[in-house]
């Protein structure tokens, strides 16, 4: 299904009311950006494997009454304390301080080594973490989407002259995977980088970065006549994604087209839809509660304020893609 994206460039169903410009009719299609997780490929089983990879590691360490869950649970209530003092921590650090929990209650209750230093639990975590982060790019190779990889060829050969980048919000970066996807995007701009943290999605900051480096790979290639603002018309911007509070309403706002991926299938196996029932574009699904998936931290009320961006969101769906 993947594949009606690029075809939805050209297609009448097309529809971008809230932004009128002949370049953007013609779709010249200059910057095509991808979201990663549920889009290129499925976060779940990602995230599954990876996690089992950490436990493996964790336990083959000797810290052997370390699960998944209990992992989870501390990303959780670490996830929750912060947000009662309003600070905002990276997905990495936040991964790295639950390991780093669980290892200090293993110790507390196994174990009396008082030679161990916090250099030694230090450089622990960070190779925990390493495999976890490793694993996750495998996984994500090993997962993706069946026609992920001709879609993206499909965009090479009918447009030559776009750049192909990645925006998301975690650690999966295409250009890691080098079995894969490397050869098929420009760049990759993630949450985690020191030039948009804590500016990732929905916040327009995440955005702007990635125009930003468009824009430093137009120079390099030898074109420094550009200038790239969201209300230039000679620049036809195109971003997909599933989730429509993080992808399409953001997107748009900084000028994008933007086309949602909605993929009910069960060989998608998406989560966005699922998570904020945005099954169809009727807004009054978004208030359906659904059970959160097992890699989400989100607290009940990060939950019910994705649902009311998600109901803004739908005004700037340019396409949709289904199946």
């Amino acid at each position: 299904i993947l594949i009606a994206i690029a075809n939805a460039f050209t297609s009448q169903t097309l529809k971008h009311s809230h932004r009128k410009s002949n370049a953007i009719t013609k779709l010249n299609a200059d910057l095509i950006t991808f979201d990663l997780d549920d889009t290129i490929f499925p976060v779940a089983p990602v995230v599954q494997d990876a996690n089992a990879a950490l436990i493996s590691h964790l336990h083959g360490i000797g810290y052997g009454e370390i699960s998944q869950e209990s992992l989870i649970a501390s990303t959780k209530l670490i996830r929750g304390e912060l947000s009662t003092i309003d600070k905002v921590i990276t997905y990495t650090e936040l991964r790295k301080r639950a390991i780093r929990m669980e290892i200090d209650r293993y110790e507390l209750h196994q174990r009396t080594n008082a030679d161990l230093t916090e250099r030694y639990f230090t450089d622990l975590v960070t190779k925990a973490y390493d495999v976890w982060e490793e694993n996750r790019h495998l996984a994500a190779e090993k997962y993706l989407y069946h026609d992920a990889i001709s879609m993206l060829e499909k965009l090479r050969s009918e447009y030559p002259n776009a750049t192909i980048g990645a925006i998301t919000n975690g650690k999966g970066n295409p250009l890691m995977m080098k079995d894969t996807l490397c050869d098929l995007f420009d760049f990759c701009v993630s949450g985690e980088d020191d030039d948009v943290f804590p500016h990732r999605k929905p916040h327009e900051g995440i955005y702007n970065v990635a125009l930003q480096r468009y824009k430093d790979l137009l120079y390099l290639e030898g074109d420094d006549n550009i200038c790239l603002t969201k209300d230039d018309d000679r620049i036809c911007w195109i971003h997909i994604g599933d989730d429509l509070a993080n992808d399409v309403g953001a997107s748009a706002k900084c000028g994008a087209l933007a086309i949602w991926v909605d993929l009910s299938s069960k060989e998608y196996d998406q989560t966005a839809s699922a998570r904020f029932k945005e099954n169809t574009l009727n807004k009054n699904d978004v208030n359906n509660n659904e059970k959160q998936p097992f890699w989400s931290t989100a607290s009940s009320d990060e939950v019910e304020k994705r649902k009311k961006l998600n109901k803004k969101a739908f005004k700037f769906v340019s396409a949709k893609i289904e199946k």
